[in-house]
């Protein structure tokens, strides 16, 4: 039964019923996809018997509190739009617990998109949802009552969908991943309403820096082209060139013309031949300048919201198969590593921005799931890998120091090998990644040396070579098929793993969020930053490490989890 509410009373009463359940199916109609400008108009909540449509224009969402805090399990499709609006509106009150059928979907599949509520029942439950009033006016003063029907079938097959999904998450053998990924969506909701202040004098600063000297390092280019051609300069000593940078066959032609001849124009064929003839290092540059320019241009700062004055990305819960975060609008995971861009974010006057990476993670774990009995020792024994690794290919003493271009062709080595790479690849990835110069043969010689050392990486590798679903320490799972998923078997449980680990560290600074007034702002794969008041750095920066070791440590038995942290008034 569909019951449309617009009464405090009647609201009231309906929620005392509520809270008496075990679970109900949540969803809103809103105004607009932002929850800082629009509205909720509509909060529908269902039982097993009956819909409630709440009309939120003449019904104060604290009404609400008593089922959105604790009570019954709250079921939600993309739980992080409607518990965000909620978390909003409300002014902090969270919607909890939470079991996200949208989620869970993924989890399920593996998927690294999510499916639309209409699509997801139409393969579970066979309804096809008529979605025909998805984009009505939901701001208008009288609702429809197709409206209000539209809204209320949405909210019923919720709870029907959970017990599918259950059952399946049962039979697949992965419930532990499913509470994870549903506990994680309060700390997600949090972070995005968080968001993070950018200063935009400095951007533009860096803007206008990166435009000058793409304009700059396209001068040199076409400079050097000249000086090795028969272009040479124009009547007014600019260089007299046609070659369009940005077009792959013309660029080929040009570099061929001038003795290097490659397949592609890929950055990674380009980079293998940096050093054939001095045009090839300045595109690179040039390249690179230019990507800067398109890439981290004036358009980051229409993400600044007009309200809040911060940025507020859009945090994919699930934006890999393997279980990763992503970001979007804009991807703040995306930004250059180099301190000017990350300097461009700040803490608000005040406070600090407190950055905690986890150091070597994906080698931790490989360590772990293999295992690999050397490589734990170093980890034990507090070494740096990269350095114990040196001194194994280099059939140096481990007393003897290696030097820094030594530790940088291990580096390479680690993570190159541990997913997999023949001696082709791991030469072209040395070069390309770490400018680290290995012909075929040395590579060849250098992987027979690694995996002699670590002989627990290469029979993990042999044995996940045979396997068709790879498996977290969690129990996340992945079907693969075929022997170019061969990397993909490596990588999954060892990127994964560390997933689940950052992921259970954000749960853990949600849920104990009351200990210091802090609250994260962006993470990074193996990193997450939080923002605090500069009297209270000590105190957060110890919380936020105790919730990154403790989250990864549930995966890392044999290995300890190391943690390093800085403070400082940007993220740079």
């Amino acid at each position: 039964m569909i019951q449309y509410i617009a009464d405090i009373e009647q609201a009231s009463i309906a929620v005392k019923k509520l809270v008496s359940e075990s679970e109900v199916g949540l969803d809103i109609e809103t105004t607009g996809l932002d929850p800082i400008l629009d509205k909720i108009r509509l909060v529908q909540i269902s039982t097993p018997l009956n819909t409630y449509v709440i009309d939120m224009y003449h019904v104060p969402i604290s009404v609400l509190n008593p089922v959105l805090t604790g009570g019954p399990i709250k079921v939600i499709h993309n739980a992080k739009f409607d518990a965000g609006f909620l978390y909003t509106a409300s002014e902090g009150i969270m919607a909890e617990p939470i079991f996200d059928t949208m989620i869970t979907d993924q989890v399920l599949h593996h998927r690294g998109y999510a499916r639309s509520l209409k699509d997801v029942s139409i393969e579970y439950l066979d309804i096809d949802l008529d979605k025909e009033n998805q984009t009505s006016d939901w701001g208008a003063e009288h609702l429809s009552e197709a409206q209000i029907q539209y809204a209320a079938q949405d909210a019923s097959v919720l709870l029907p969908l959970k017990h599918i999904l259950e059952e399946k998450a049962v039979e697949l053998q992965i419930t532990a991943v499913v509470n994870l990924e549903n506990r994680l969506v309060p700390a997600i909701c949090w972070m995005e309403r968080s968001g993070v202040n950018l200063d935009s004098n400095l951007w533009d600063e860096l803007v206008k820096s990166a435009e000058a000297k793409a304009v700059r390092l396209k001068e040199e280019l076409n400079l050097s082209v000249a000086e090795h051609t028969s272009s040479g300069l124009d009547l007014f000593g600019n260089a007299a060139v046609s070659v369009n940078w940005d077009s792959p066959a013309q660029v080929r032609k040009l570099l061929s013309d001038l003795g290097v001849k490659i397949e592609n124009t890929r950055h990674s064929t380009l980079e293998a031949n940096r050093g054939k003839h001095p045009v090839v290092a300045l595109l690179l540059d040039y390249r690179g300048a230019a990507k800067k320019v398109s890439t981290y241009g004036t358009d980051w700062e229409k993400h600044v919201h007009p309200t809040s004055r911060r940025i507020h990305a859009n945090w994919v819960q699930i934006g890999s198969a393997t279980g990763r975060m992503s970001c979007k609008d804009p991807n703040m995971q995306n930004l250059p590593r180099e301190a000017a861009y990350r300097n461009c974010f700040r803490a608000a006057p005040g406070c600090v921005l407190i950055k905690a990476d986890y150091e070597q993670i994906e080698l931790r774990l490989a360590a772990e799931i293999a295992p690999d009995v050397r490589m734990k020792k170093a980890f034990y024994e507090g070494r740096d890998l990269h350095s114990v690794t040196a001194s194994y290919l280099l059939g140096k003493p481990e007393t003897e120091a290696v030097t820094d271009s030594q530790r940088q062709m291990a580096k390479a080595v680690n993570f190159g090998l541990i997913f997999g790479m023949g001696a082709r690849g791991l030469s072209s990835y040395a070069q390309n990644n770490f400018r680290v110069k290995m012909d075929e043969h040395e590579a060849a010689e250098i992987r027979r040396r690694y995996f002699e050392a670590y002989s627990g990486i290469k029979n993990w590798h042999e044995l996940q070579s045979r396997k068709l679903e790879t498996r977290t320490i969690l129990g996340r799972h992945r079907i693969l098929e075929g022997e170019r998923d061969y990397t993909n078997r490596l990588n999954s449980p060892i990127q994964g793993s560390a997933a689940d680990g950052l992921k259970l560290a954000l749960i853990k600074l949600w849920e104990t969020r009351h200990r210091v007034n802090a609250y994260p702002v962006l993470t990074v794969h193996d990193e997450i930053v939080i923002e605090a008041p500069k009297e209270l750095a000590g105190k957060a920066a110890e919380w936020l490490k105790r919730c990154m070791e403790d989250g990864m440590g549930e995966f890392l038995q044999d290995v300890p989890v190391a943690v390093d942290i800085t403070a400082k008034e940007s993220w740079g």
